[in-house]
């Protein structure tokens, strides 16, 4: 008996076990999630996010987002309002947040959603994308901050996203782009 067979099927059980896991991971959010965030709460602060880069590019609206410093006061950064339905889910309960429950889209879904306590549309832009050398990211931040006009639609391809918890951050969240595009042209590549 050949052990052709055999290795065949190996190879079918550990492909159909793998396309199981990225199936279960996409089903476990809303089929109306454009942006996912895991949330993992822990003990003793050891809790952490975890952004799917699944389906990585959405819209957003330019903005300037106004901030106030504790100690070097009022400050602005530029960021985008997204167009996107971002879901924000704690997998400790399996609840679901988004920015608008009440939307159309959202409300007649049959599942459980409730509003999340932050904004998860609103994000600065911080050029800290690994997969890219500090000159990279240094070049995309210039041409971000020379072309930036307000309540300009652009699309973000995001490389991570993360909450800010400092007093640096004017919003909740910050977006590390990979690219974005303005007036039909991708600025970073």
């Amino acid at each position: 008996m050949s052990s052709k067979p055999k290795l065949n099927f190996v190879f079918y059980f550990f492909f159909i076990v793998f396309i199981g896991a990225i199936t279960t991971e996409a089903s476990e959010f809303p089929y109306f999630c454009e942006i996912k965030i895991s949330y993992y709460p822990g003990e003793d602060g050891q809790a952490y996010e975890e952004y799917h880069k699944s389906g990585n590019s959405v819209r957003g609206k330019t903005m300037i987002f106004h901030g106030e410093h504790p100690s070097h006061g009022p400050f602005k950064q530029l960021g985008v309002k997204l167009l996107a339905d971002v879901c924000y889910k704690n997998e400790k309960t399996g609840q679901v947040y988004v920015e608008d429950p009440e939307d159309l889209w959202i409300r007649n879904s049959d599942i459980n959603i409730q509003k999340h306590k932050y904004s998860l549309t609103d994000f600065i832009l911080i050029f800290l994308d690994d997969d890219k050398t500090n000159d990279e990211n240094d070049n995309c931040e210039d041409k971000w901050w020379t072309s930036f006009e307000e309540d300009k639609r652009v699309i973000i391809s995001v490389a991570d996203i993360w909450q800010g918890a400092t007093a640096h951050y004017s919003t909740t969240y910050a977006i590390s782009p990979k690219d974005i595009m303005m007036n039909g042209k991708w600025i970073c590549s």
